[in-house]
C-alpha cells in the first residue's frame, strides 16, 4: 500500500476540526484498508439521523459523518482531501506565541 506514510500522518490529526465545505468537521477516523477518512459533522446542536441496520430496517439514531478518499484515481491526493486539509483548524489551546517577549 503506497499510502501507508499518508495513513500514518493523517491519524496524527485524529480529533482535529476542519472547515470544510461551509461547515466545521472533526476527524474520527482513517482508515486504511478503504483509503479513506471519517468525519463527523461539529455543531452545538447536531442533527440527528436515524441509522439503518443491514435490513434497512432503522433502529438508532447517529451524529452526522462524511466519508472522504484519500486518492485519487490516477494516485494523487483526491481533491476532496486537499480541500479538508486547506480547512484544518489549529487547536485553540497551542502553545504558538506563547514565548513573547
Amino acid at each position: 500500500m503506497g499510502n501507508t506514510n499518508l495513513h500514518q500522518r493523517l491519524q496524527q490529526l485524529l480529533g482535529g476540526r476542519f472547515h470544510y465545505l461551509g461547515e466545521r468537521w472533526v476527524l474520527i477516523e482513517v482508515l486504511a484498508d478503504t483509503d479513506s477518512v471519517v468525519l463527523r459533522r461539529c455543531t452545538q446542536h447536531p442533527d440527528w439521523t436515524v441509522q439503518r441496520n443491514a435490513y434497512g430496517v432503522p433502529n438508532r439514531r447517529v451524529e452526522d459523518t462524511l466519508t472522504l478518499r484519500i486518492s485519487d484515481d490516477d494516485g494523487g491526493y483526491s481533491q476532496d482531501l486537499l480541500v479538508l486539509l486547506e480547512g484544518h483548524q489549529p487547536d485553540s489551546d497551542s502553545t504558538s506565541g506563547s514565548n513573547s517577549g
